[in-house]
Order: C-alpha cells, then sequence, then structure tokens
C-alpha cells in the first residue's frame, strides 16, 4: 500500500530542506525523500580542499544562522554539517535511503516508485539539485587504458592521480580550484574552453555575494535572458594568468581531440599524458520523470518552478527564476514562492503521458 501524504519534496540537499520549511510554517503535511543514507553526502563527497566561494553569511538557510565568522569561506564539510544540522533543528521529515525511481501521474495526483516502497501526493516539488550527472566529452574515449580519467565528482586529492603529467580539462571555478593543488605532485596543464571573466572573491573586504545582494543582481528576475545565462558562468578568485604564476600551471586551449596517451588542444600543442581530470560539469537527470513536463533536451519546462502539470513544481535549477536559484541563500526565494502556489492549489485533473507543456 502507498504512503500517502499532501505534498512530496524529492531531494534531501538545501533546496529540499528549505521547502520543507517554508512547507511545515504553513502546516501542510509532506515528506523529504532523499537517497542518501545521511544528509549532506553531496558535499562530503567533493574534492578535500573545496572551499565555498560565497561567505559564511550566505550559506546559511532561513531558520538557522550558519555557525562561525560571516565573513569566513565554509570548507565542503562544514556545509554538509549545516545541512544535516538545519533538517534536525527544524525537525524535517526526511526519509532517508529513498531512491525515487519514476514518478508517474494518477487520477489525484503522482504516484513515486522508491527503493523502499511507492508514496503518493496531489503535489510534488523535485529539489534534485542542479547538478546531477557527471558531463564527460565523447572525445574522452579516444584515450588509451593506461591513461587515467576522473571526473571532479569522484576527485577528492592529488593521491587519486598517478604518474607525473595530468591535464585538467575545464577551467571554470572546479578546474581552477583543483589545478593549483595537483601541481605539488604533477606537472599540469590547464585546458580552458571559453573565456571566462575572473571576479575576486572579496572585494573591500566584503566577499562577491554580499555586494550581489546588497544591489539586487543575484535576485533579479531573468525573464528573456534565462536561455542565454544559465550556459554562462564566472570565475570566482583569481584569474587564470594568477593561477598560472603562483602555482606553474600551464594554460593550455580547449582540448579538441583525445588519441592514445596524447592530448591536443586548439592552439596546436598536445602532450602526453598519464591522466586527466574532467572538470567539464555537471547535467541535468529527469529522465525518471514521466510527466509530459520536458523540452527536447529532458528539462523541465517551467515559470518559476511551477510547471503545466497540475501540481508538479521544480526547485533548485540553475537560473530557474534569478541568478541565485541554485544558490545556497537565494533558493528560498523560490522555495517561498512554490508553497504559495501549494497553498493555492486547487486540484484538478493530473496532466497525462499525451499532454505536452507549452512555455509560458
Amino acid at each position: 500500500m502507498a504512503e500517502r501524504t499532501e505534498v512530496i519534496v524529492v531531494g534531501g540537499g538545501q533546496s529540499g530542506l528549505v521547502a520543507g520549511y517554508y512547507l511545515k510554517k504553513a502546516g501542510i503535511p509532506f515528506v523529504i525523500l532523499d537517497e542518501e543514507t545521511r544528509l549532506g553526502e553531496a558535499w562530503r563527497r567533493r574534492w578535500d580542499s573545496l572551499k565555498l566561494f560565497t561567505i559564511a553569511e550566505y550559506c546559511a538557510l532561513p531558520g538557522l544562522r550558519f555557525p562561525g565568522n560571516k565573513n569566513h569561506f565554509p570548507g565542503k564539510d562544514e556545509m554538509a554539517d549545516y545541512v544535516e544540522a538545519y533538517a534536525r533543528e527544524h525537525d524535517l521529515p526526511v526519509h532517508l535511503g529513498t531512491k525515487v525511481t519514476s514518478l508517474d501521474p494518477i487520477e489525484d495526483g503522482y504516484r513515486l516508485q522508491t527503493s523502499r516502497g511507492v508514496y503518493e501526493a496531489p503535489q510534488v516539488i523535485i529539489a534534485t539539485g542542479a547538478y546531477r550527472l557527471p558531463k564527460v566529452p565523447d572525445l574522452a574515449a579516444g584515450l588509451s587504458d593506461d591513461v587515467f580519467q576522473i571526473h571532479t565528482g569522484a576527485y577528492h586529492n592529488p593521491s587519486q592521480i598517478p604518474g607525473q603529467t595530468v591535464v585538467v580539462v575545464g577551467a571554470a571555478n572546479s578546474g581552477a580550484q583543483i589545478a593549483p593543488e595537483l601541481t605539488r605532485t604533477h606537472r599540469v596543464l590547464l585546458s580552458q574552453g571559453s573565456h571566462l571573466p575572473a571576479f575576486g572573491r572579496k572585494f573591500l573586504g566584503k566577499g562577491l555575494h554580499w555586494w550581489g545582494d546588497k544591489f539586487g543582481l543575484i535576485s533579479k528576475p531573468l525573464i528573456g535572458e534565462r536561455d542565454r545565462l544559465h550556459k554562462k558562468t564566472i570565475l570566482v578568485g583569481p584569474s587564470l594568468k594568477k593561477i598560472s604564476r603562483k602555482y606553474g600551471v600551464e594554460l593550455v586551449g580547449r582540448t579538441i581531440a583525445c588519441e592514445g596517451n596524447t592530448v591536443r588542444f586548439e592552439d596546436g600543442r598536445s602532450v602526453e599524458t598519464d591522466a586527466v581530470v574532467w572538470a567539464t560539469g555537471f547535467q541535468y537527470d529527469y529522465s525518471w520523470v514521466h510527466a509530459p513536463i520536458h523540452d527536447q533536451a529532458g528539462t523541465p519546462v517551467q515559470e518559476r518552478g511551477v510547471t503545466q502539470a497540475p501540481g508538479l513544481y521544480v526547485l533548485g535549477m540553475q537560473c530557474q527564476y534569478s541568478y541565485g536559484s541554485a544558490l545556497i541563500w537565494w533558493v528560498k526565494d523560490d522555495a517561498s514562492y512554490l508553497v504559495d502556489q501549494i497553498k493555492a492549489y486547487r486540484p484538478r485533473h493530473t496532466a497525462t503521458a499525451g499532454a505536452r507543456p507549452q512555455r509560458g
């Protein structure tokens, strides 16, 4: 028999927990389903030296201050422990070890098949995060078996990387943080595709996100700009040229081919390497959602998290409504908005698989 409630939140990261915070304040019965056995595991799995580029003041979720000096940059374990403490502080009903394998429309809402049974609810918030599946380019298949390959999602520290030479492919924030620490043990080449503007983590003693907040830049709606901006990013911290000078990282062009042990770059250079670290980002995965909410690329069509499938919402997507939609401090804006929509919801016949959502 299915377990029923008013709202199911899929995902127990910061987005899902903030949704739970507002649902509890509104007195709406709900559960949060998370596939991990412990909250914060997505943070704990990141590389050992990871530092957030957001100061602690802007790593806080509503209803609980982030511990320590508000101007320090937390490490990944600090963030993981905070997420766990947040759920405990607000006594949120999180069902751990519950992986959702499918979501299907039914007459009065949605049925979710999970690793621990069936759940049903009239309304569902999908808060599985902006970054789910590691993205590795097809050209990686050209490398020989004796070249060690790892994605940043599985990288922890330089001891994992064999040999003497390593190519880090991707020079956004992950690649720019990992490449310098690899220089302690390896010759490191950092392959950059598109040029990224670099901004220091602090300006006049204040974190970059403090300025973005005070000037309203991060919370500004991206209506008409979302498709352009969701693919853009900035490099937070020292520029690549400064990283190169300080640590001896060799800057090379875009990676265009991999053949055996050789990696070739757009600037005409090439190198024989022992290892490649793919700092090439992540992609969404909504293939388990069988409601008609996807565009041709498999991404949910939504307006500030509201899809055209009645009672089905998404939260925490990159540039979902504003530049801050996938950022820790600002997810509360979209979460609060969605709970308002949930409170005002009047059940209708749930969308069926034959319907096709239209962009609003």
